[in-house]
């Protein structure tokens, strides 16, 4: 798989998703019952992570499966934590909400790397999100693009990338906030070098065009 794999992980940002029911798993094995050896974890003590943990911190939580290319145990365990932690949250706050939208963008995002395009479409596409403004808009169009990509409907991708392109900043972005709540810089429209990747690599499968936005940097 592309290289830059480890340097541009799938990480949380302001723009979420909308929060999509998941079903409890079953009690499993360690690893989620993998016969690959790279696929074993202490699956306890990696449900029992807290969100930044378990999330967003490099070697920790569901990452190192994603590093390993098991990506069905990442969506699996992703999913799994999910049921657990719900009740962490509180989704009249916006942070919270935040993380509770977003979590199941990232499951969607490993079924689909693992080529479980079954069960990722319709979680990306009830990710689309209500509403007016710039976040709600970019969000929309990167979700369109997405599908698109998925389904293998090129022309939707370049319609996706043109809307994108074009949606103005939103008030205040260049002073959001991390799930940790420290500062971050975000580039604006976010999401659109994703895109641009997937068109890139349009002939490669999803875990791999993912992570072609890094090919023209890395040049």
């Amino acid at each position: 798989m592309h290289g830059s794999l480890k340097s541009r992980p799938f990480h949380w940002a302001v723009i979420a998703s909308v929060l999509i029911a998941a079903p409890v798993l079953a009690e499993g094995p360690t690893g989620g019952g993998s016969a690959r050896p790279e696929c074993a974890y202490d699956r306890e003590a990696t449900l029992a992570l807290e969100f930044v943990a378990f999330d967003q911190t490099e070697g920790k939580g569901w990452r190192p499966l994603y590093d390993a290319h098991c990506f069905t145990e990442a969506a699996e365990l992703l999913r799994e934590w999910q049921v657990r932690h719900r009740g962490d949250f509180d989704p009249t706050k916006p942070m919270d909400r935040s993380i509770l939208e977003f979590l199941p963008w990232h499951e969607a995002q490993m079924w689909a790397s693992g080529g479980r395009n079954d069960v990722a479409l319709p979680m990306f596409e009830s990710t689309h999100k209500t509403g007016e403004g710039s976040l709600v808009v970019a969000w929309n169009h990167y979700v369109d693009g997405t599908l698109a990509f998925l389904r293998r409907n090129r022309p939707a991708l370049e319609t996706a990338i043109a809307e994108l392109a074009v949606v103005p900043k939103p008030p205040g972005w260049d002073n959001a906030r991390g799930a940790d709540g420290q500062p971050i810089s975000m580039a604006w429209p976010q999401n659109l070098d994703v895109l641009q990747g997937l068109l890139r690599c349009w002939d490669q499968p999803y875990a791999v065009a993912y992570v072609c936005r890094d090919i023209r940097r890395a040049r």
